[in-house]
């Protein structure tokens, strides 16, 4: 009864507050990146898994070139990068990823909150394609308004991650990514949809946004012929997923669990997967 009261009463003041900052849509410019030391990067961890997980650093540090990274970035943003950059290679593993045509390759990030892990995505991306092919990376949030605790707003960071890239056409933009009119793209990814109510309203979204299967779909109308990378917190989120991938006629090229001990919230990746889906 609680929980249903909340959901009744906190669903229009989300409304009210999205509303209210979408309108205003605050903005005071990118902020300089804040660095944090790298020493001891898993001092979370038992001894006996340290060394594991320098190793894995130091291997995903060199071969997607992540110096600038390490050098200008908070322990938690390099640490969320890397296991991303982890994930990612887990799931797609021997398959590599193909973009048809001879220009640019095109990947739309989908959901993209501050785009604190634009960097890892497009040295993915540059690096399964080639560096020679070219990349855009399009980020879409539908809620780049709010405002952060050093009153720069969610854009204003995610333009700052996405600078911190060297790419100029990784790009981020405040839209409804079911509204959007964009494309085509090679690739999408979505980490974390939405896919039960409860975690959009624990985002603090309003409930018309809740619509996972149009997401999906949506998604794969943008990515003709493409794939989908989708990360998702738990596996009932993978399973609804799945289901709906079945009923828009996406086929599923694989699925794996992606438990990271690369990040200091590691328990709560426990139940964590990745799906790799194919459009087409």
């Amino acid at each position: 009864m609680t929980l249903r009261l909340r959901a009744w009463v906190g669903s229009p003041l989300d409304a009210l507050r999205f509303t209210l900052r979408s309108r205003v849509a605050f903005r005071r410019g990118p902020p300089r990146l804040a660095h944090e030391p790298k020493d001891a990067l898993f001092d979370y961890l038992p001894d006996d898994e340290v060394s594991l997980a320098e190793a894995r650093e130091r291997e995903l540090r060199a071969r997607y070139r992540l110096e600038p990274l390490y050098a200008q970035s908070t322990r938690l943003d390099y640490r969320d990068n890397v296991a991303l950059l982890d994930a990612l290679e887990a799931l797609v593993g021997s398959r590599p990823l193909v973009a048809r045509g001879a220009g640019p390759a095109s990947v739309v990030d989908v959901g993209s909150k501050n785009f604190s892990y634009a960097f890892a995505l497009e040295r993915f991306f540059r690096r399964a394609i080639g560096d020679a092919r070219g990349l855009a990376v399009l980020g879409v949030e539908v809620d780049g308004h709010v405002v952060y605790r050093d009153l720069r707003s969610r854009r204003d960071h995610a333009e700052a991650y996405a600078a911190q890239t060297g790419n100029p056409d990784v790009r981020y933009l405040v839209a409804d990514f079911c509204e959007l009119e964009a494309g085509p793209f090679d690739f999408a990814t979505l980490l974390f949809p939405f896919m039960t109510r409860h975690a959009l309203e624990r985002w603090g979204l309003p409930a018309r946004f809740f619509a996972p299967e149009r997401l999906i779909e949506r998604a794969a109308q943008l990515t003709p012929h493409g794939d989908l990378l989708v990360l998702s917190q738990t596996e009932e989120e993978r399973d609804i997923l799945v289901g709906i991938a079945g009923r828009v006629g996406l086929r599923v090229v694989a699925t794996c669990p992606i438990p990271s001990k690369l990040v200091h919230y590691h328990a709560w990746t426990d139940d964590r997967h990745a799906t790799r889906l194919h459009v087409g």
